[in-house]
């Protein structure tokens, strides 16, 4: 069983769902994913699958804003300086920094091409625990319109660089060159450069067999946003939030 115990700055480690209907994400997420979910109090919900932490579920604040989407949160171990080195690097911060319990402190920011981004300073040196296996989180892709404008701002934060993907095999076809941010060597997420796109940083989930976990989240109410490749697909739930399933060996 795949298990993180620590993240370093920048590396995605959190991700939660926004939505209207809490009580109907938990069953459409439940029954995909076999999640369970333990309540935190108030609105938010954590996704638990195997007694391992896999993300979270809320309703948003009085205020802040309508409709569901998916975050996606990075690593940093001083919110303030990150906070202030993404409004230097033309984000905008949209909510924080605020404190996430006893946990640590988060805050919400769009980056300079329109994608919602999270940051994620925790108490503790875990986010997401279980990973990298069916119904854990598999991986991330960056949507943006373009590829060079997304290393500039990731990497002035934290040192990303773009990559390329060298994928093998039947499967693989469609991810042959297909671009990654990369940071200490390692492919932390895709970078899908599309202009025609809504930006936005998308999470995959790991399931078995792709086909039928389509098919299951199309009957449930989804619809498909990408069209699928053979090792991932883009959807977006009966609510809105645009979210990924691929198979546990596609990483990024």
């Amino acid at each position: 069983m795949p298990r993180r115990t620590s993240y370093r700055p920048g590396v995605p480690c959190w991700v939660d769902c926004i939505t209207p209907d809490l009580t109907g994400a938990q069953r459409f997420y439940g029954d995909l994913f076999g999640w369970e979910f333990a309540d935190e109090g108030g609105n938010y919900r954590l996704a638990v699958l195997d007694g391992e932490l896999i993300g979270g579920l809320g309703t948003a604040p009085p205020g802040r804003w309508s409709g569901a989407a998916w975050n996606v949160y990075l690593a940093t171990k001083d919110v303030d300086r990150t906070r202030a080195d993404v409004e230097d690097l033309g984000g905008t911060v949209v909510m924080g920094p605020v404190p996430a319990g006893e946990d640590g402190r988060l805050f919400l920011a769009v980056d300079p091409q329109g994608a919602p981004v999270g940051f994620w300073e925790g108490h503790h040196a875990q986010g997401v625990v279980l990973a990298d296996e069916a119904g854990a989180v598999c991986g991330h892709d960056l949507v943006v319109p373009g590829a060079d404008a997304a290393e500039r701002f990731y990497g002035g934060l934290f040192g990303f660089r773009t990559g390329r993907h060298r994928a093998q095999g039947v499967d693989a076809a469609g991810d042959e060159g297909r671009l990654t941010l990369d940071l200490h060597g390692t492919a932390w997420a895709g970078l899908v450069e599309d202009p025609a796109a809504q930006p936005g940083w998308i999470p995959y989930i790991g399931v078995h067999d792709l086909v039928a976990a389509e098919a299951d989240a199309l009957a449930a109410g989804a619809r498909l946003v990408r069209r699928p490749t053979g090792t991932r697909t883009v959807l977006r739930d009966p609510w809105g939030a645009v979210f990924g399933m691929t198979r546990p060996s596609a990483q990024v």
